[in-house]
């Protein structure tokens, strides 16, 4: 198996199914474009990890949310000409949106291979976490949800 795929798959173990999961706060805001009938998004989760050491997830949850973020994501606009459609996310993508910034742990992404990411993740010592998507609508609720290792769509008796 390719290192790059194997190493990624590792974050993913070391990190989907983190439960002690506190969300401190939930904001979705559209506002007008300026032209008619368009919308501009903003999505802002904060949320605390609540493990015994919560800092060891920093980099598994970084890439945990950026490879949710990339999968979710589709072309828009001109970036259609870059987009690869059975593209896989590496870390390749992640090393590059990736930084230290003031004392965090910090993902920053805009297009990448031809998706509209719009996401930032700082990730703060102590586990805090600031995930902001744009124009993404109330996508990044789901990546939440897959975070902490449950599932998305639940059983319906008939």
């Amino acid at each position: 198996m390719d290192m790059n795929r194997l190493a990624g798959i590792k974050l993913l173990e070391g990190t989907i199914g983190i439960t002690d999961i506190k969300i401190i706060s939930n904001e979705y805001k559209e506002y007008p474009t300026g032209y008619e009938g368009e919308f501009n998004s903003i999505h802002n989760i904060v949320f605390q990890i609540e493990e015994d050491d919560p800092d060891i997830y920093a980099v598994g949850v970084l890439f945990c949310l950026s490879l949710m973020s990339f999968t979710y994501a589709a072309p828009r606009g001109y970036s259609e000409v870059e987009f690869v459609p059975d593209e896989e996310y590496n870390l390749g993508y992640f090393i590059q949106g990736l930084s230290f910034d003031h004392g965090c742990l910090f993902f920053s992404a805009d297009y990448v291979s031809g998706r509209l990411m719009k996401t930032d993740i700082r990730f703060r010592p102590g586990g805090r976490v600031e995930l902001e998507t744009r124009n993404r609508g109330k996508g990044a609720d789901r990546w939440m949800i897959h975070l902490q290792g449950k599932k998305h769509l639940e059983v319906v008796d008939a």
